[in-house]
């Protein structure tokens, strides 16, 4: 399935919304961008820092490699996040901060419209995008982690639209040096980026594919999991966006991140937790038996075991830390692709394991591996 998808309806419903999100910014910020200038330039490296930074995060969390064979979901979900939510949400915010001031006063406003409105529009917006992309998808999504990894992409082309957003708003306020200012933002942006857009939308990811695909489980299970998944993205944004406790600065202005990083490790937990049962699972069937052992292919199930492992191999072959990690790789991406032979009735890859394909010199390769 690739991501070009003209006999779907909702892929044009897709198409047509992206191209809607820009007009509906430009329509609001043309202004704002114009008048901004160079200025706003200046943060672009530090915006491309923490796109790679962020990136590299949630590679990390993925020990399975789950990625490969969502490139396209992933992108498009990204797409979704740069275009469609950052037209929709800024019309949104408009409109629901007004409702509140109008309701509550400007004082109440002043404190707390972001994190009223912010957690209501924003992640609703995402959550589309990641239902959307998720349905188109569907027969690739089979693990909560294929949820993590769609929102996740759908919350970082969010949370990268929005720095960008963020500059210009920083370099048309400055009252005295623009530059400085615009990157005093962008570095305060990288450094809470850690439980931003991204790991926000990740949890609400994980609820949305398992509504879409534990169809195994009655509607009340599925409905309360994506519940509980999608309340903890969106108590995550109220905490980001809330106003800060009295107290010393210091732990007043991290003590809500900090709450987020532990919101988001409770449930990535578990998410890791299904992704190991799973690859046992895997590593048991008989099918694994063309690519090792399950006890010479247990070591892959944990960080920790894979670094004895690539020790352990560098030490009988003589390998670099580049080499042993291209082996352990492409061990690993035959075994998680016996999961989709078994699904295909394809011929397993080829071009992995000991010999001329993923093994330097055809070199001998003990036990763990």
């Amino acid at each position: 399935m690739t991501w070009f998808q003209p006999r779907s309806l909702l892929f044009w419903v897709y198409c047509l919304a992206v191209v809607i999100g820009p007009l509906l910014f430009v329509l609001q910020a043309a202004g704002q961008v114009w008048f901004a200038g160079a200025p706003a330039l200046a943060a672009l490296p530090i915006t491309a820092l923490t796109l790679l930074i962020i990136g590299r995060i949630l590679f990390a969390l993925d020990p399975f490699r789950a990625r490969r064979h969502l490139v396209a979901p992933m992108v498009m979900g990204a797409i979704w996040g740069a275009t469609v939510w950052t037209g929709l949400a800024m019309w949104a915010n408009d409109h629901l901060s007004r409702t509140i001031t109008n309701l509550f006063g400007d004082r109440f406003a002043i404190s707390w419209s972001a994190a009223i409105t912010a957690p209501i529009d924003e992640e609703y917006i995402k959550a589309i995008g990641i239902a959307v992309v998720a349905v188109m998808f569907r027969a690739r999504l089979t693990r909560p982690m294929h949820g993590l990894l769609l929102g996740a992409a759908v919350g970082l082309g969010a949370q990268i639209a929005e720095d960008c957003h963020y500059s210009t708003q920083t370099a048309l306020t400055s009252p005295q040096d623009p530059v400085v200012d615009v990157l005093l933002v962008a570095v305060l942006r990288l450094v809470t980026a850690l439980t931003s857009h991204w790991a926000m939308s990740a949890l609400a990811g994980v609820g949305i594919v398992m509504l879409l695909i534990r169809t195994d489980r009655s509607w009340g299970w599925r409905i309360g999991v994506f519940g509980l998944f999608y309340a903890l993205a969106f108590t995550m944004h109220f905490l980001f966006d809330a106003p800060r406790p009295p107290g010393p600065a210091l732990l007043s202005t991290y003590l809500p991140i900090l709450i987020d990083l532990v919101i988001f490790a409770l449930a990535y937990a578990w998410v890791l937790q299904t992704e190991r049962r799973w690859f046992r699972e895997l590593i048991a069937r008989p099918v694994a038996r063309s690519v090792g052992s399950e006890a010479g292919l247990a070591p892959l199930l944990t960080y920790h075991r894979r670094r004895k492992a690539r020790s352990a191999l560098r030490h009988s072959t003589g390998w670099s830390r580049q080499q042993a990690g291209r082996y352990e790789r492409s061990l690993l991406d035959r075994v998680t692709d016996l999961d989709l032979v078994a699904s295909q009735q394809t011929p397993i890859p080829g071009g992995f394991g000991p010999g001329s394909g993923a093994v330097p010199g055809g070199v001998h390769v003990p036990n763990p591996w």
